[in-house]
């Protein structure tokens, strides 16, 4: 069950660049020209995803980032979600067993059923809490991939890193053209 939305996305993603409507032909007596050469790809809506909007080829460090990016939000949603689901698991436990129990179980908080039932109850609460911030930082994933593929331009040098160590001390730098 926890491998459906992990298959459910290789799908989309493996069938968005066939799902291109064709444009419709209209029907005449004279057949269209014949064109030398094919006409150049206009990258479709998906490539935006990676490409962004900027003209020019797609450098494989950009890929690669917005990628990693992509796919680390795609992990922490489907751990959120697997979390999610197993809240809900320990909130129906905890309830089972509330309703096993006779009427004011829990007057005494020391006694062995009350302190059961707490630890359910905080079972539940920590995997709701990890769910939901699992999901959050799916998000800001999702949105640094797509903050990248938009400002990083395809034209740009690709980003540089440094690294110095001298008797001072260790010193790292970075700059990138956006």
């Amino acid at each position: 069950m926890r491998t459906r939305p992990l298959a459910i996305a290789v799908v989309c993603l493996t069938l968005s660049p066939l799902a291109r409507a064709a444009e419709p032909v209209a029907a005449s007596a004279t057949p269209p020209p014949q064109a030398s050469a094919p006409p150049p790809h206009e990258p479709g809506f998906s490539d935006r995803f990676f490409r962004g909007t900027s003209p020019g080829a797609l450098p494989a460090e950009k890929a690669l980032i917005v990628g990693t990016l992509y796919a680390g939000s795609l992990t922490s949603v489907g751990f959120g979600i697997a979390s999610l689901l197993s809240a809900g698991g320990h909130s129906d436990d905890a309830e089972t067993f509330k309703l096993q129990q006779p009427a004011g179980f829990c007057a005494d908080l020391a006694s062995r059923a009350c302190v059961d039932y707490r630890s359910m109850l905080s079972d539940e609460r920590s995997a709701r809490t990890t769910g939901m911030m699992l999901l959050g930082v799916g998000g800001l994933l999702a949105l640094g991939g797509a903050l990248t593929a938009e400002l990083w331009q395809n034209h740009a040098a690709a980003p540089r890193l440094a690294l110095e160590i001298d008797r001072s001390g260790v010193f790292f730098g970075a700059s990138a053209n956006f």
